[in-house]
C-alpha cells in the first residue's frame, strides 16, 4: 500500500508550526560555521521583539535515521565522533507559542556539537547581526524586546551569551534545567565514572575502555560499555523494572544479589538519582569528556580533570579509585569555557529545575543564587520526585515560567514561585500538570565532591633555595602500593632540568592517602604543599608544584611545568 503523506497548509518556503499556521522563514549559516533558523511573522515589528532559543547537547547519534547507518560504519565520516549540526535547528518547545504572540524568534545550531560553549556566543552574535540585516530588508530596525531562551546545555550557552558582548543585553531570559553552574559539571561526569571504576573493576569483564581519556571505539565501545553495566550493575534487566515500584525492586534484588549491592554503592557514593541516570550520565563520562579533552577545537589534549586529594567519602572506593593529576592550566581552560561571572548586565532571569534532575543537578541552580542579584533572579523548582526527570516540565509548567517573564519585563512586579504555580493553574486543564513548590530550595552547589575541600596532605616538601634541592616524602606511583622519599637537584648549567639527587624507598601503603605523586602514563610529577626554605624575606605560602619527565638530549630529568599557591 501507498504511503500517504501528510499535506502541508503552508508553501514550502515557509515555516509550519504544529497547528498549522504558517510563517516567512530564513535558513542560513554564518561566518563560524553555524546554522540558524530565522522566523519572521508577517507584519512584525521592531516593537513585537525576538526571542532566541539556545538548544541542548547534541553529539554523536543525536538526530540518528536508519538511513544513516553505512555513515555512522565509516570511521572516515566526518562526524563519526561527533555526530552533525542540524543545518535547519528547531525553535524549541515553547515555538509555536511564541510565534503566536507575534515575537520573530532565532535559532542557532552552533558551530559544533557537544559541549559547545567555546564559540557558542560567536555563532549566536552573527545570528543577531543575521536577524537584524534581514529586519531592516524588511524596513525594521533592532528588536526593542529582546528574549534569550535555553534548556539544558542552552541554559549555559544563554549565560555566556548574556555575559559577551557578542549580543545586546536581553530583557529578559528563560532557563529551563540550564546547566548554569558550567564547566564543573564535568567533573561530576569525572567522579562518577571514578567510583563506578572504583566498584565495577575488580568484576571480570566489567572494565570501561581505557585509557579513560581517550576516545574508544563507537560502536564497538558502546558494546563494551553497556556489556560493563550489565556485568557489574544488571542494567538490563534493572532499567525494565519499575522503580517506583518496591516489590519489583526487591524481586530484582533478591535475583541479582552482587549487582545490587554494587549499584547501590555506585549510586550512593555518587549522588545518582537511579539506575537509568547512572547509565546516562555514564555515557557522558566515558564518550563525551574524552572528545571535550581531544578535539583541537575544545581542550586540545588537556587533562583539566584531578582527584588526587579527593575524598569520596567511602573507604573502599577511596582505595580503589584510580588518581589522577592535572596541570592548573588545563583546569583553567575547561573552567573558561565556561563558568558563568554573573555580568548579566540589567537582564531579568526566571529559571527553572526539576527538584530530582539527574542528568543537569538542580545544584546548577546555587551558582545563579551566588551570582544574580536577587532582584533579576527568579529561581523555581518543580518536584518531580515521584518521577525524577530531566527537564521533565509540562507545557504548563514552562509557558507560565515564560509570561511571567514578560509580565516581568513589561512592569509587572517580580515573579515568586508561587506566582508561576498560580499561572500554571490558571490555564492548564488538569491541576496535576503544575507543580511548583515554594519549599523547595537549593542549599548547595557543584562539584558535589569539593576540590578546594580536599583531604590534607600527608607528609613534608619543601625547596631549599639555598641549595636548589626539592625535597619530598612521601612519594607515590599512581597505581601501585610503593612510597619513596627523595629529593631533586636544581638545574645546572650543563642540563635545564631538575635531576633525581637520591631516592628512597620507604615502603607501601595499601591505605589511600594524598601526597606527592608520580602519574608514569603523563610523565607528571606533583609535589604539594611545597615549603619554601631559606629565603629572604620569609614565604608563607605553600605552593603545588608540577614537574613533567622528559630528555634534554643528554639526560633524563624533570622540567617545571606549573605551580599555584595551595589552597
Amino acid at each position: 500500500m501507498q504511503q500517504l503523506q501528510a499535506q502541508s497548509n503552508c508553501a514550502a518556503e515557509l515555516y509550519e508550526t504544529e497547528d498549522g499556521d504558517c510563517y516567512p522563514v530564513w535558513y542560513g549559516e554564518t561566518d563560524n560555521g553555524a546554522f540558524y533558523t530565522i522566523v519572521i511573522p508577517e507584519n512584525w515589528s521592531s516593537a513585537d521583539g525576538l526571542v532566541f532559543w539556545n538548544h541542548g547537547f547534541q553529539s554523536f547519534l543525536t538526530g540518528f535515521e536508519p538511513d544513516d547507518l553505512l555513515s555512522i560504519l565509516n570511521p572516515f565520516w566526518d562526524g563519526y565522533y561527533t555526530g552533525d549540526v542540524n543545518d535547519e535547528p528547531g525553535l524549541g518547545p515553547y515555538g509555536d507559542y511564541i510565534l503566536a504572540q507575534g515575537y520573530a524568534m532565532a535559532a542557532s545550531s552552533y558551530s559544533q556539537t557537544g559541549w559547545a560553549v567555546f564559540d557558542s556566543h560567536i555563532s549566536n552574535g552573527e545570528m543577531y547581526n543575521e536577524f537584524t540585516s534581514i529586519a531592516s530588508s524588511l524596513g525594521q530596525g533592532e528588536p526593542e524586546q529582546f528574549y534569550i531562551i535555553g534548556g539544558s546545555l542552552g541554559g549555559i550557552v544563554s549565560m555566556r551569551d548574556l555575559e559577551s558582548d557578542r549580543v545586546p543585553d536581553p530583557d529578559g531570559s528563560l532557563l529551563l534545567c540550564g546547566a548554569v553552574a558550567g564547566s564543573v559539571n564535568w567533573i561530576e561526569a569525572f567522579d562518577l565514572r571514578t567510583i563506578y571504576e572504583a566498584v565495577c573493576d575488580a568484576v571480570p569483564s566489567a572494565e570501561l575502555p581505557k585509557p579513560w581519556y581517550e576516545r574508544p571505539e563507537l560502536l564497538f565501545g558502546e558494546l563494551d560499555y553497556l556489556d560493563s553495566l550489565d556485568k557489574c550493575v544488571g542494567i538490563s534487566t534493572r532499567l525494565l523494572i519499575d522503580e517506583n515500584d518496591p516489590l519489583e525492586v526487591l524481586a530484582w534484588e533478591f535475583n541479582n544479589p552482587d549487582e545490587a549491592d554494587r549499584l547501590e554503592e555506585i549510586l550512593e557514593a555518587s549522588d545518582t538519582e537511579n539506575p537509568y541516570f547512572l547509565a546516562l550520565n555514564l555515557w557522558y563520562a566515558v564518550f563525551q569528556i574524552p572528545r571535550l579533552i581531544n578535539e583541537d577545537s575544545q581542550l586540545n589534549g588537556a587533562i583539566p580533570f584531578s582527584n588526587i586529594g579527593i575524598d569520596y567519602d567511602d573507604g573502599s572506593v577511596n582505595q580503589a579509585a584510580l588518581r589522577n593529576i592535572a596541570l592548573p592550566s588545563a583546569l583553567e581552560s575547561l573552567l573558561s569555557n565556561y563558568t558563568p561571572n554573573g555580568d548579566i548586565g540589567a537582564t531579568k532571569i526566571v529559571s527553572i529545575h526539576t527538584s530530582h534532575d539527574g542528568l543537569v543537578r538542580v545544584q546548577n541552580q546555587f551558582a545563579l543564587q551566588t551570582l544574580v542579584p536577587a532582584n533579576q533572579l527568579t529561581v523555581a523548582i518543580v518536584d518531580d520526585s515521584e518521577s525524577p526527570s530531566h527537564c521533565g516540565f509540562t507545557i504548563d509548567e514552562g509557558l507560565a515560567a515564560w509570561n511571567e517573564l514578560t509580565d516581568w519585563v513589561n512592569g509587572a512586579t517580580q515573579p515568586a514561585v508561587l506566582d508561576l504555580e498560580l499561572a500554571c493553574l490558571a490555564t492548564a486543564s488538569d491541576e496535576d500538570d503544575c507543580n511548583y513548590d515554594p519549599d523547595l530550595v537549593v542549599v548547595s552547589g557543584l562539584p558535589t565532591f569539593k576540590r578546594e575541600n580536599s583531604i590534607g596532605v600527608t607528609g613534608i616538601n619543601s625547596y631549599d633555595a639555598a641549595t636548589g634541592l626539592l625535597n619530598f616524602q612521601p612519594l607515590q606511583l599512581l597505581g601501585a602500593d610503593d612510597t619513596y622519599d627523595g629529593s631533586l637537584n636544581p638545574p645546572s648549567g650543563s642540563t635545564p632540568l631538575f635531576t633525581l639527587s637520591d631516592i628512597d624507598q620507604t615502603g607501601s601503603t595499601p591505605v589511600w592517602q594524598h601526597s606527592s605523586a608520580f602519574d608514569a602514563d603523563n610523565s607528571l610529577l606533583y609535589v604539594p604543599r611545597v615549603n619554601i626554605l631559606n629565603v629572604t624575606p620569609a614565604d608563607a605560602n605553600e605552593y603545588d608544584v608540577y614537574l613533567r619527565l622528559t630528555n634534554d638530549g643528554a639526560v633524563d630529568g624533570f622540567e617545571f611545568v606549573e605551580f599555584e599557591v595551595a589552597n
